[in-house]
């Protein structure tokens, strides 16, 4: 009991080929996506160090505002000491 497969080679190589263009096609269209996907990956790691640097830029910015207030607000509280309980104070 033998089956006879009567199929023309061409036809059979014909659809091996057809089917390995749309592999290779499928297979171009994952590489560019992936070469798009590591671009923004590159671009997104970029903003991410930025927005770092910036951190770090508005930590500094407030420990010196800080300072800066607490200089002010010492100041004033040494003035008003100075002016309230030390002037009216007469010198005999």
């Amino acid at each position: 009991m033998s089956i006879a497969i009567e199929q023309d080679l061409k036809e059979i190589l014909g659809e091996i080929n057809q089917k390995l263009e749309k592999l290779d096609n499928r297979l171009n269209s994952l590489e560019i996506g992936q070469a798009r996907l590591e671009e923004k990956v590159d671009g997104l790691e970029k903003d991410i160090e930025s927005l770092k640097d910036d951190t770090k830029e508005i930590k500094g910015s407030q420990k010196a505002q800080i300072w800066t207030l607490i200089g002010i607000l010492g100041t004033a509280l040494l003035g008003t000491v100075i002016r309230y309980i030390i002037l009216p104070f007469p010198q005999s």
